[in-house]
Formats: C-alpha cells, sequence, structure tokens
C-alpha cells in the first residue's frame, strides 16, 4: 500500500554549540558602575530636561562600527543600569576608552570645539579597564522543559554571529552572485549597486517615450522616466521555539524600496571607507525639509566622525537640521541610502516571491550547515470542511437558507431593515443593484426601489433609501451632524429589528494622502482631510440611535483579468451579477453588514466536528483582542488608550450566538451583549485609556469569562484564542521563555495569572488556552514542500518536491505547536502577474510590469495549544483553530486569526477613534497622478 507524508521546511535554521561562538564579557565593577551611571544620568537629566533613560544604543552604535562586532549594554533599565558590556569581537582599549568618553561629551551637549581625549569619564576608565572573559553563548542559554530562555544579550550577540557567517557566503541564483553587507542591526542587504533591481513608471505602465511626447495634459514627466532601486534585505534574527532546547536562526526577506530624498526618512544606511566594516544604521526624524538626526543617531556619528574622521553628510552647525545638499539622493544609489519611509506608489513591488524563499532556506542551510526546522502535515485541505463560497460576490448559502430565520433568531433580533444613505444618483444607482443583487430580488433593480419607506427585500429583511447629502459630506460642519441623524427616516423600527446602514462616503487616499502631507508643512493654509472626514463622525452619531453603518464608496473599474471568460447569463440574477463584475468593495460592504448584525450559518458547526480530530462536544469559543493605541503626539503626558475585546461564539444546537463583552465606562463590572448591540455602543463612546501593564486588566478579563457561564447555555465548557503578539508579556504561559512551568493552585506564577481565566475556580477554567500568531517577525515563512511517497516496491521512501501546501502542520519535536501554511488570496487568482516569483527571482525577471507587481509567497499563523485536557490531544484544540482560521464568517478566504479573534479585532477596527495611517509631509516618492 502507497503512503503519502507531506514535510514542510521553515525559512529558519537550528543551531548548536559551535555555530553561536562565544562572546567577550566585560563584567564591570558592580558598585562602582552602578554609581557612574547614576551620576551621569542626573547631570544628562539636569541639562536637558529628560526623564528618559540614557540613550544606550548611540554608544552601542559606535562601539560596533569601529570594531565590527556585536555590542550590548545588560540591563539597560531605569532601576537596573548596565552591569556588563558583552561583544563578539575584541575591542581595543583605547578605543573602548575613546568611544566612551566622545559619548559621554555629547550627550552632555559639549561645545564642538571643547570635545577632547582627556575628558575624565569615570564610566570610560572602568569599562576600558575591565579585563574581559571568553564565554560561550551556549552557556547562557537556560533550558525548561518546553522551551528555553537567556538574557536580551545573549540573542543580539548571537544573531550577529548568524549574520556574519551569512555574510562571509556569496549566493548564487538566477546566473548572479549576490553577496551580502552587513548593518550594525543585524540585517542584511544586497549593496552592490549592480544587483539592486530599477525600474521606471514609464515602463512599469507599459509606455513608452512616444506615448508621453503627446500628453499635452502632463508637461513634467520626469518622474516617469527617473529610475527607481529596491534591494533585497534579510532581517536575522535568534528566535525560541517550543519544545526545542536551542535557539533558531529566523531570517525574514524583504524587498526595501530606496528613496530618492532624505526629507521625511525614517531609517537610513552609510557605506564606511572600509568594504569590511559594516553599514552604519543612521536613525531619522522630522517631515520635509525639517528631516533631522534623532538624538542617539545624533550621539553615534559625533563619536563615529571624531574617531574615524569621515563624514557622513554636511550639516550645518547652527541647525539642528540636515543641510538641503545632504536631502537630494537623486540618480543611482551612493554611500548614503534611505528607505522609502511610508507606503507610496513605486514601479517595484513587494515581496520576493515563492522561489526566492525557497532558494533562500537551501541556501541559509548550506551555510550554516544545519538543517532547516521541519513541520510534518497532520490534517490536509480536505479536513478543514467547507468554507464560505459565493458566485460573482454573493453568499447563496446564507441568503438563501431556509434557516435564515434561526439564523437571524440565534443573533438576537428577527428582522434587519437597512438604512441606504446616499449623497449622488450614481450611488444611489449602485446600492440598488447591490442590494437587489445580494438579496436575490433582481426585479428591484429594474424597476426601483422608493424613497423614504421601508421597501421588503425577502420576509425578514427591508431596505429603506433615502438622500442624506449634507450629513455625508465631509467639511467642518460636525457639530450639525447630531441633528442630521435625528431628522433620519427609519429609526423607530419595529421591535426585534436590527439597524443597518450602507452610507456612500468619498475618499480618494493618494489626494488624501498629499493633503495630510501639505497641511502639515509650515504656514500651510491647507486643512488635514482628516479633520472634515465625514465618515468617522457619522459612525459615531449613527451607533448613538443604535444603527452600525458600512461605508461605500464609488465604483472604480479595476484592471480586469484578461483570462477570466465571462459566463452566459441564463437567469436576471445572473445578468445583474455581470453588471456588478468587479465591484469587490461593495460585495465586501454587503458581507461585512452580514457580520456586525451577528450572522453566523450553522456550517460553522459540521466545520468544528468532523474527521477523528474533531471537536465532538459544544464548546464556546472566546477570542481575546488586545491594542495598546498612542495618542496624537508620543509625549510622556499623553495617555495612551487601551483596547480589548472579548467575543465569544456560542453553540445552541446548530445555530451559534454570538457575544462581545462590554466593559464598564465607570467601574470594573461590565456586561455580555450580542454582538451588534455590543459594536453600537462601543461606538458611540470614546475609546478608554489604559496600558497593557495595568495590573487589574487580568482579573476584569477573569471576571468577564467568569460571567461567560451564564449565557453558554448547552455547551460544556470553553476554548480560549489569544493574539499572542499583543498579549504575551500580560500572562507568563503566554511567553515561550515560561513553557513548562506549572501554576500554583491559584493559577498564578511569580504572583501574576498564568493564563486568561486561570484566577478562576478549576471548574470555570479554559477548556483549552491557545495561542495565535500571525504575520509576525516571530513566525519564520514556511519555504520548502516535500511529499514522501512510501511505495511497497522501495525500502527508503521517494521525495518529491512540491510548491503549495494550505494545510496544517506540526512543528518537530513539539505536539503542541502547529503551522497553519497560508496561501495569500491574490496568488490563487487569476490575475496575470499573481504568481510572478513562483520559478525564479526579482533577478530573472526582465518583464517591468511584473517588476511593479507584488510577488507572493506562503504565509504562515502558528498555533501553541497552552493548556488542553490531559485525556484530549492538544491537535484537537490545533485543529479548532485552524479550522476557525479556515472557515472565514464573512470572507472568502482564510483570516489571520481564528473568527472570534477576528470578530474583535474588526469591532475595534470599526471604532471612530481607531488609528489610522500618518503619512509623511513629503511627496517625492509618490507616483504623480
Amino acid at each position: 500500500m502507497t503512503t503519502e507524508q507531506t514535510q514542510l521546511s521553515l525559512l529558519a535554521c537550528h543551531t548548536d554549540e559551535e555555530l553561536l561562538g562565544s562572546v567577550l564579557l566585560y563584567r564591570l565593577p558592580e558598585v562602582k558602575i552602578d554609581t557612574a551611571w547614576k551620576k551621569l544620568r542626573e547631570e544628562y537629566r539636569g541639562i536637558t530636561g529628560s526623564t528618559a533613560n540614557l540613550p544606550y544604543t548611540g554608544l552601542l552604535t559606535v562601539l560596533r562600527a569601529i570594531g565590527y562586532t556585536s555590542a550590548t549594554l545588560y540591563p539597560t533599565s531605569k532601576a537596573h543600569p548596565p552591569k556588563f558590556l558583552a561583544t563578539t569581537r575584541p575591542i581595543d582599549r583605547d578605543d573602548l576608552h575613546a568611544a566612551v568618553t566622545l559619548w559621554e561629551q555629547a550627550l552632555l551637549q559639549t561645545q564642538a570645539d571643547s570635545f577632547t581625549f582627556q575628558y575624565p569619564s569615570q564610566i570610560a576608565d572602568l569599562i576600558a579597564g575591565t579585563a574581559p572573559e571568553q564565554v560561550q553563548l551556549w552557556d547562557q542559554i537556560t533550558r525548561t522543559t518546553a522551551c528555553i530562555d537567556a538574557p536580551g544579550w545573549v540573542w543580539t550577540a548571537a544573531g550577529w554571529a548568524i549574520a556574519e557567517k551569512l555574510a562571509a557566503q556569496t549566493w548564487e541564483i538566477d546566473g548572479k552572485t549576490v553577496t551580502f553587507r552587513r548593518d550594525l542591526a543585524n540585517c542584511l542587504q544586497v549593496w552592490d549597486r549592480d544587483l539592486l533591481w530599477s525600474n521606471t513608471w514609464l515602463a512599469a505602465r507599459g509606455e513608452t517615450l512616444e506615448d508621453i511626447a503627446d500628453d499635452e495634459d502632463d508637461t513634467d514627466n520626469a518622474w516617469k522616466t527617473a529610475a527607481r532601486y529596491a534591494t533585497l534585505r534579510l532581517d536575522v534574527m535568534m528566535k525560541s521555539h517550543p519544545g526545542l532546547s536551542h535557539p533558531v536562526a529566523v531570517v525574514q526577506p524583504s524587498v526595501s524600496r530606496l528613496s530618492n530624498t532624505l526629507r521625511s526618512a525614517r531609517t537610513a544606511w552609510f557605506e564606511p571607507r572600509d568594504a569590511k566594516g559594516p553599514l552604519l544604521n543612521l536613525e531619522l526624524g522630522g517631515y520635509g525639509d525639517r528631516t533631522h538626526l534623532n538624538h542617539t543617531t545624533r550621539l553615534a556619528l559625533d563619536g563615529w566622525t571624531r574617531l574615524h574622521g569621515e563624514h557622513v553628510f554636511p550639516r550645518d552647525k547652527d541647525d539642528e537640521f540636515l543641510a538641503p545638499s545632504a536631502l537630494d539622493l537623486s540618480g543611482p544609489p551612493g554611500k548614503l541610502r534611505a528607505l522609502v519611509p511610508f507606503a507610496v506608489s513605486y514601479p517595484i513591488g513587494r515581496g520576493v516571491g515563492m522561489y526566492s524563499q525557497r532558494e533562500l532556506a537551501r541556501h541559509l542551510s548550506t551555510v550554516l550547515d544545519q538543517p532547516l526546522v521541519e513541520c510534518v502535515q497532520v490534517a490536509g485541505r480536505r479536513p478543514f470542511g467547507n468554507r464560505r463560497t459565493t458566485v460573482e460576490g454573493r453568499d447563496t448559502v446564507l441568503w438563501d437558507d431556509e434557516n435564515l430565520p434561526q439564523i437571524l433568531a440565534a443573533s438576537g433580533c428577527r428582522k434587519l431593515r437597512i438604512l441606504a444613505l446616499y449623497r449622488t444618483q450614481a450611488m444611489r444607482t449602485r446600492m440598488q443593484m447591490l442590494l437587489a443583487y445580494h438579496f436575490n430580488r433582481p426585479d428591484l433593480a429594474a424597476t426601483g426601489i422608493g424613497e423614504n419607506k421601508p421597501v421588503s427585500l425577502d420576509d425578514h429583511i427591508e431596505v429603506l433609501f433615502q438622500p442624506a447629502p449634507e450629513l455625508l459630506a465631509h467639511g467642518e460642519h460636525h457639530d450639525q451632524r447630531p441633528a442630521l441623524v435625528r431628522q433620519l427616516h427609519g429609526l423607530d423600527a419595529p421591535e426585534n429589528t436590527r439597524l443597518l446602514a450602507l452610507c456612500e462616503t468619498e475618499y480618494d487616499p493618494k489626494a488624501w494622502a498629499r493633503q495630510r502631507r501639505a497641511s502639515k508643512k509650515t504656514d500651510s493654509t491647507v486643512v488635514n482631510p482628516d479633520l472634515l472626514d465625514a465618515k468617522h463622525r457619522v459612525n459615531g452619531e449613527l451607533a448613538k440611535h443604535h444603527v452600525l453603518a458600512q461605508f461605500l464608496t464609488l465604483y472604480k473599474p479595476g484592471r480586469r483579468n484578461p483570462r477570466k471568460k465571462d459566463r452566459e447569463p441564463t437567469t436576471d440574477l445572473e445578468l445583474l451579477g455581470l453588471e456588478l463584475q468587479g465591484h469587490h468593495r461593495g460585495h465586501m460592504a454587503i458581507a461585512d453588514m452580514s457580520r456586525v448584525a451577528g450572522l453566523v450559518h450553522p456550517r460553522l458547526t459540521k466545520a468544528l466536528s468532523s474527521g477523528p480530530n474533531g471537536l465532538k462536544e459544544p464548546l464556546v469559543h472566546v477570542g481575546l483582542h488586545l491594542r495598546q493605541q498612542r495618542g496624537e503626539r508620543r509625549i510622556a503626558t499623553d495617555e495612551p488608550k487601551l483596547m480589548w475585546t472579548l467575543v465569544a461564539l456560542v453553540p445552541h444546537g446548530p445555530y451559534w450566538q454570538t457575544l462581545a463583552y462590554l466593559p464598564s465606562e465607570h467601574a470594573s463590572q461590565g456586561t455580555w451583549l450580542d454582538y451588534a448591540p455590543a459594536n453600537y455602543h462601543f461606538r458611540a463612546r470614546p475609546l478608554p485609556e489604559g496600558r497593557r501593564r495595568d495590573e487589574l486588566l487580568p482579573r476584569h478579563i477573569d471576571r468577564a469569562l467568569y460571567e461567560l457561564g451564564g449565557h453558554a447555555g448547552p455547551a460544556q465548557g470553553y476554548v480560549m484564542y489569544v493574539s499572542g503578539a499583543e498579549a504575551r508579556s500580560i500572562w507568563p504561559l503566554l511567553a515561550n521563555k515560561n513553557l513548562g512551568k506549572t501554576p500554583d493552585a491559584t493559577g498564578q506564577i511569580n504572583k501574576r495569572p498564568a493564563l486568561p481565566g486561570f484566577t478562576l475556580p478549576p471548574d470555570q477554567r479554559p477548556r483549552a488556552v491557545v495561542r495565535v500568531t500571525s504575520s509576525s517577525e516571530d513566525v519564520a515563512r514556511p519555504a520548502l514542500i516535500e511529499r514522501l511517497r512510501h511505495l511497497p516496491e522501495y525500502d527508503e521512501p521517494v521525495t518529491e518536491e512540491g510548491k503549495l501546501a494550505t494545510g496544517l502542520f506540526q512543528l518537530e519535536q513539539a505536539e503542541q505547536t502547529f503551522i497553519l501554511c497560508n496561501l495569500p488570496h491574490q496568488f490563487t487568482g487569476g490575475a496575470r502577474y499573481a504568481r510572478a516569483g513562483e520559478s525564479y527571482t526579482r533577478w530573472g525577471s526582465s518583464d517591468p510590469k511584473e517588476q511593479a507587481e507584488t510577488w507572493y509567497s506562503h504565509t504562515a499563523t502558528e498555533i501553541t495549544v497552552l493548556h488542553h485536557p490531559a485525556d484530549q490531544a492538544p491537535l484537537t484544540y490545533g485543529l479548532a483553530a485552524a479550522r476557525l482560521c479556515d472557515h472565514a464568517l464573512h470572507w472568502e478566504h482564510r483570516t489571520q486569526y481564528p473568527a472570534p479573534v477576528h470578530l474583535g479585532i474588526q469591532m475595534d477596527k470599526d471604532h471612530p477613534e481607531y488609528r489610522r495611517t500618518v503619512d509623511p509631509t513629503d511627496g517625492d516618492d509618490d507616483a504623480q497622478p
């Protein structure tokens, strides 16, 4: 009998003692150095007025640059100043003393002409006078039964060792010999100008010089013909993995777009004269012509320049801002290079593609002489069950289901009323077509829907169209919007009728970005469009009247896939769907309305229970989302916002009730509500202030979980899903370093709640706790897929290389950790360049249009079962989390997090005060319209 096994190798390598090597440890005289650090900090605060910690990064940058070494001070907190220095290479004693001396003088704002190497520095004397001892990094790692831990400096030094080895070996790929240049932050990048990727807007758009010669509307075409550049950058990190007793070397590749100006740049590099020296990392701040070096970079360059006599760029002596001559980086990249600071249009796309990731993994394994981290498939695509599917954007399964009344009842209502609010006739027509199509009433698209009165779409859904031009118009009349909302028809809905709104809005991302940047310039008369935006004000005002708003922009036809063949319509509904083809935003707006209404199709029940590893008993699925949001300005007096949501999917037979917890505004006790009411109450009030480190936060969450018991119905417990990237600092067992530790009888570790719900009595604690981490640098990317076929006639398995995988894989040596291998939905689409990079790198592409596209590759979601019943395998709950990602409730593709966490994230994003993108003030890197 032939059997098959699929293996997945990640873009991460094992390490051993020899690979990590050793460091030189300067153990500083504890009492004397503590006194010296505290004295320096008091002087620094007295001069600058700052209450912050000392900027040690500036000193470390100089030490790394002059010694070609990793350099780390530890610890570096306010309460515990550094007690030792760790370097991977010896630094000359005189150079070490000089670097500390110069840094200290720069720190105390010594006049430039008063700097001296004879400056008396106790700290310099203590550090330079300490004889280093050689220690093995391997010996600094603490091992538990389930993972490892080490001080921060160990991870930094180990990462430097890996980056150094990768920089020493060339990479042969697509006929190119690629050399990586190391910087001071354990990153590598291709620096050779001949190996940079370049493109122009003219070529990216398929135009020629003849095409633009006749363009009378655009006389300045220089931006179209100017070459833009990008490079391959590798972030090298050392990480711990559950179940492994040694660190793992993780490499994250990316396409770094190079800017043609330093204006508004945030990250830059300078190439020193010595070709063997690492690139200098430069951090900048400010906008436009007021761009400047940040404080720690300025300190580092002061020391670097005086030690090496090598200036990075000119700067006016009496001006903190960079000289105008230093801001221009146009032309081929030189010794100073900067990243494009924000998301802008660019003729070189993002992503390195599938092939580059696979070959980079092989190169990593060869250079380090270590095997890649491997996983074994435990569930393929089929065991996930039927996910949500649509026909030309329409969810036929949900809206045509004969059990829709029961689905509505489970959500907490019996009827939906949709208020269609519009400004323009074009949007009214579009809304009418969308609603007629999705609710299977093509006759209404032809005959029209009346104004200002409810019109039934079916027995349970009605729509009320009405113009609201003044309410929806952008402008400064925000004080008038409450009265305009009260004048709307249809707010007095009958009992058990849920109110939704489909609203027109106007938004041009590029135009608004330019206007934002213009508004931030000195003496600008341009108003920031965000201050005039009607969307978020209308959203909040409608929520006060228990109306959940969804906004829709005017339809703009996108690029049509030339390979897609249109179906011949046979019914009026199919003909209407053909007219709406490509209106993805409209289809998603209707889908999102079903999400905020709290509708869950009963197919979820079958998906969770199917197969031998499915859940065989009814359980509540609870998702915790947590996010801390800073204010408009990052200053000490600005109290951050703390947003946390708990969303529960509660089974009632085959149907599901969606609940969300609403914390009280003025007390610790909140309440569980149906998802829709919780959303409109949440949107109608400001985000609460708070921080992740608030001691009472875990207690509030446990109180909410305790109260959930009164809403659980026939369920026999609950499973807790937690976003690992946001919450691992709050509960000890969410962090890898604490895995294997056992909570005490009160559910605590070191007097802190071990996991969410663990301070409750044992019978009220979660059945299982699952940590889910997605799209994070902590998760290694999938790289190699191999299928092992065991044939009866052969002793050894036959290996076949695969290219795609979407199953659930179990991490080697870790039965509780799983990798859900994902494919971006754009990759699976039929667009012309959707699979660019599948069989070659960007060096192997000669098509400028292809270079301008995003090159997609596998992504991963890490699922770790931290707690589960002793009589059940972790796979049961790992697979449940994977199915809740795969079985998106209102989306055709997988979500990054399980459904209850995803619903909490979307609830957070829908709040009017949710922080959105901030753009630079300079538009040199924008594609011109």
